[in-house]
Formats: structure tokens, sequence, C-alpha cells
């Protein structure tokens, strides 16, 4: 099988979508399948075996190290045209995903799109609310258009089922429990960061981004200290809330993206994760904070919802509550050491049955399936259109 992934991020851009697709990039490949990348950066040399193109693209507003893909390129077309792929992934529903998914429609090849990220629930964060109702039309009409839609979570598959998405199915992620684990913990690292054993570190991981509900972390630490005055706040990642976070915690952690090794043991080193996001999709942190021993506490949406179980291995506060009751879990959690150890190791215990391994073989079913179902359906094209003459204007 020759697989077409079109991608706006890939490694080594840090975000959850780019190790997604990394970790089902080096599956697909175990198993034999060809991989022809199109996407606006640079190849990682840790895929050098992968077949890569680089769209032309454009930086993301925000986020220096990020692009959207215009289109397709015409010497990937030249390549095709001898070496057609069997098969399409579309990841991002940007002009490059748009391009190829119109690609792949004309020539009768089978297109599979991710919903990873619900841009449409960000737009309010940038000033941009109003313009949700047309993103909604746009995102639907686009993932309607091709052959399967997949998204993480339970939650989110039902929401696009909702909003008459069409032919959606489950595709969950793993974590790399090898990688992320409890003994990466060590006093010396801790010291290295200026922590002593008796402090308590309280961290959070991703984009440091409005869409990430980051005053609600800020407050839940700060009410933190009021009991636990020498407590200190972890950031790792980057974005346009830098300087935000920096005003309002002076002394906050902030050490940029992490990847690897570096990630791993910051993780190990905390001793409570916050996730007060309500945006995502899936949430491949919380995944990544529990197999690390670590108690985590969020909304009851994606990740979490199908991680977490109350009182047992982290603490869910329904989405529906307001920011107090996130903000008493998260000092109840800080002020009962025994409890989060409790947790911290059940969580642990629970993520161990979430390897990849499972994850890469279903992706790689649906694939095949798709292969055999191609374009069976008549879409709506006209704003799909105007999505391309808006893209072309940006």
């Amino acid at each position: 099988m020759r697989l077409a992934l079109i991608t706006e991020t890939f490694l080594p851009d840090v975000n959850g979508v780019s190790k997604t697709l990394g970790q089902l990039c080096r599956g697909l490949m175990a198993k034999g399948v060809e991989v022809d990348l199109v996407w606006p950066g640079v190849n990682d040399l840790t895929f050098a075996e992968l077949s890569s193109w680089q769209a032309s693209g454009h930086q993301l507003p925000g986020y220096a190290s990020l692009k959207f893909g215009w289109k397709l390129p015409e010497r990937v077309k030249k390549h095709w045209r001898l070496n057609p792929p069997d098969i399409f992934y579309i990841a991002t529903e940007g002009p490059l995903g748009l391009s190829a998914l119109r690609y792949a429609r004309k020539r009768g090849i089978p297109a599979v799109t991710g919903f990873h990220t619900n841009f449409d629930q960000y737009l309010a964060h940038y000033r941009l609310g109003w313009l949700q109702k047309s993103l909604q039309l746009y995102l639907r009409r686009f993932h309607n258009a091709s052959t399967l839609t997949l998204t993480p979570s339970r939650q989110q598959r039902q929401e696009l089922l909702n909003q008459n998405f069409q032919r959606v199915e489950l595709l969950g992620r793993g974590v790399d429990t090898q990688l992320f684990r409890p003994d990466r913990r060590s006093a010396n690292f801790r010291r290295k960061m200026g922590i002593d054993d008796e402090q308590l570190l309280v961290g959070y991981v991703g984009r440091l981004a409005g869409e990430k509900n980051l005053p609600l972390l800020l407050k839940a630490f700060a009410a933190i200290r009021l009991q636990k005055p020498s407590a200190r706040l972890l950031l790792v990642g980057n974005g346009p809330w830098e300087e935000e976070v920096q005003r309002r915690c002076p002394d906050a952690l902030l050490v940029g993206c992490q990847e690897g090794e570096a990630l791993a043991n910051y993780y190990a080193n905390m001793d409570l994760f916050l996730f007060p996001s309500r945006t995502e999709t899936y949430g491949n942190v919380v995944a990544e904070a529990m197999a690390s021993g670590l108690p985590v506490v969020a909304y009851d949406r994606a990740a979490a919802q199908e991680l977490i179980h109350t009182g047992k291995n982290g603490w869910l506060l329904d989405e529906t509550s307001g920011e107090q009751a996130f903000i008493q879990a998260a000092v109840e959690l800080a002020e009962e050491e025994h409890l989060r150890l409790v947790m911290g190791h059940l969580a642990y215990q629970d993520m161990q049955k979430r390897g990849w391994k499972e994850v890469i073989e279903r992706f790689h079913q649906l694939l095949t399936a798709s292969l055999h179902r191609g374009f069976t359906h008549e879409v709506e094209t006209l704003p799909v259109r105007r999505a391309s003459q808006l893209g072309r204007k940006m």
C-alpha cells in the first residue's frame, strides 16, 4: 500500500498531531506501507526513509514555528503520475488539505481525513468568534467529502455525528509507556530546577495559548499557593501566552518545548498535573502525565473522559462546572500527598494497557477497508470552493 500523508504539521514540530502522525507512520512503515509525506515543513532526519515533499506555506499567526500549506506541489503531482498513491490520509483541513482532497476525488483515490483539532472552538480566543458558523460549515463539508473521517475520542465522534458529519470512526491514541514512566523521578533533576524534595511541583504541558484555558490554570495554582506557599509551577511548551504567564506568575518555571527523554523527565518530576483545557479532541498530554505516575485534574472530555476515574486515578470535573470546582479539586490534591501518590500509582498502572500497537493496527485496518470503499457519495462543493477562495486571500 502507498499512502499519501497530507498534513500541516509533522515531526519535529512539538504538538499532539505531529506526535500522533509520527507514531502512526513508524507503525505503518513497519508493516511495509510506503508513505509519501506532503507538508509545509522540513522532514525530520529520523524519518529519512519517508518520501517527503515540502509544500509552500505561510506562518500561522501566533505560532512562529508552525505553517499552514497552500496546495499540492507540482513536483509531487508529477511523481504521482508514475507512482500514484493507493489512498490519502489528510490530517489537517487547511488549503493544503483541501487541495489534496480535491485531487483525490478527481482521480477516484480514497481519501481518509482526520479530525484532530477543534479549530472552530479556538476562534473566540482570537476574537474571531463571528467566523465560527462559517468554519463549522466548512469543516463539515470538508470531512463529508472524504471517504471516512477519523477522530480520537468517543465523545468527539458523537459530537461530530450530532453536527451531521457522516462516516465518522474512532481511532484512539496510545502512549509510549517505555518513555513516560514514574521511575524517571530524580532528586538531582528537581534540585537543578531549584525544587527541593519537600516542595510541591505543579505542572502543565502543552501550548501556552488562550484556547488552553490558562487563566484557570493560574487561578488554581494561586489558590494552591495560599495553602502551600512553597509550591512552584512548571510549564512545558511555548506559545503566545508566555509573557502573560510570566507576568501573572513571575517565578513560574517556563522551560519551552521539550521532547523525548527531556520531556519524560519533566513529567516524572512533577507532583500534580493540571489540565484546564475545554477544547481538546483528545489531549495526548493527559495520557503521558498518567503514564508518568501523575494524578491529573481535568474536565470531563476527550482523553480525560476516557482515562480518568474520579477519586481513583485522577479528578474529572463536569464540563458545566464553574471554575471554582476545578480550583477546589486542584487544592484538595495539592494538600493530600498520600492521595496524590495512590492516584498516581493507579494512573501509571492503567496506562500500561494503552500502548500504540493496537492503535496502529486499527489504523491499518481502516485504511485497508477504505481502499475498497472509494467515493460512493455526492457532496455539495460550493462551500468548499468558497473556503479555497478564502485561503488564497489569506
